[in-house]
């Protein structure tokens, strides 16, 4: 099997870094990806130590995702008994129930709603709207990849499909938002509001408020009630996470936050990850949430 890293020149600096890195945390981050390599090698793609040399961030999520599917007791495929040719398919497959994931690592994007890097030690306004945006964008992207899969035959009716979104490559990452950004691009929900008794300060009540789209700088309205809209009824459920391989944290997965699909031709069962966060629109016009 050997390192994940290669000696060769590298064209991304992520990658350069955490492999040659002297200082803590880049060790740290390296030791990460060579126990994520040495667990979850079989279930990614055979060329991802090639591909990683240029996109990094791309295959540390595919490696972070598998170790923590592994982690969490579920029966990932090898690679190499997959049915696809030439490598073309989602990115990950489990059994029992059948549930695919496809993995995508958004960037922060070019031009006015592209997300900005703050400044080192300086204050700055975190524009939450712009990470929505970002990912409605890949949610997008990814939906009509996986209609493609379908059409062809390599995703079945009865098999579930999970978008998977690393948020690793955002500027900002964290924020600790209720709801978070992920739910707010799939569901039509803003802030969160309190209904306090004047007299006694005593919340009586409390309700997200309806959003349902999102202006663009340029004027352009996206809309963000993806999961109330029957043309992305293929897609299961989204799956976020923020974490990175410097920080990996002592539970595998115990970040993610997994979106269901209100409207999903398939499903995805309650509770199949059983870590993290789970969110469900059920109730007409209620957003649920379980911690595990």
């Amino acid at each position: 099997m050997g390192s994940f890293f290669l000696p060769e020149t590298s064209n991304d600096p992520l990658y350069e870094r955490t492999r040659d890195g002297v200082e803590d945390y880049w060790i740290i981050g390296r030791d990460h990806i060579e126990k994520l390599w040495g667990r979850c090698e079989q279930f990614i793609d055979p060329d991802a130590k090639r591909k990683a040399l240029s996109d990094f961030a791309s295959v540390y999520w595919e490696l972070q995702l598998a170790y923590a599917l592994c982690d969490a007791g579920k029966a990932l495929v090898p690679r190499g008994r997959m049915q696809y040719k030439r490598n073309r398919g989602p990115d990950l497959f489990a059994e029992g129930p059948s549930v695919w994931l496809e993995a995508i690592v958004p960037r922060p994007g070019n031009g006015p709603d592209a997300l900005p890097y703050p400044e080192l030690r300086e204050i700055y306004s975190y524009d939450p709207d712009a990470v929505v945006l970002r990912l409605r964008s890949a949610i997008k992207d990814k939906s009509e990849k996986i209609s493609n899969y379908i059409e062809a035959g390599i995703i079945k009716p009865d098999q579930a499909i999970i978008i998977a979104i690393s948020s690793v490559l955002f500027p900002v990452r964290n924020t600790g938002l209720c709801p978070p950004e992920i739910v707010k691009a799939l569901y039509p929900v803003s802030h969160r509001v309190l209904e306090v008794e004047r007299a006694t300060g005593v919340v009586r009540n409390s309700h997200y408020e309806y959003r349902n789209v999102i202006k663009k700088d340029r004027g352009a309205c996206v809309a963000t009630d993806v999961f109330l809209d029957s043309r992305f009824a293929h897609v299961s459920a989204v799956l976020f996470d923020e974490t990175d391989w410097v920080n990996p944290g002592y539970i595998p997965g115990a970040d993610f936050v997994m979106v269901h699909n209100s409207c999903a031709t398939t499903p995805l069962p309650d509770g199949w990850f059983p870590r993290g966060r789970e969110y469900w629109w059920r109730t007409g016009d209620q957003l649920k949430c379980k911690q595990h």
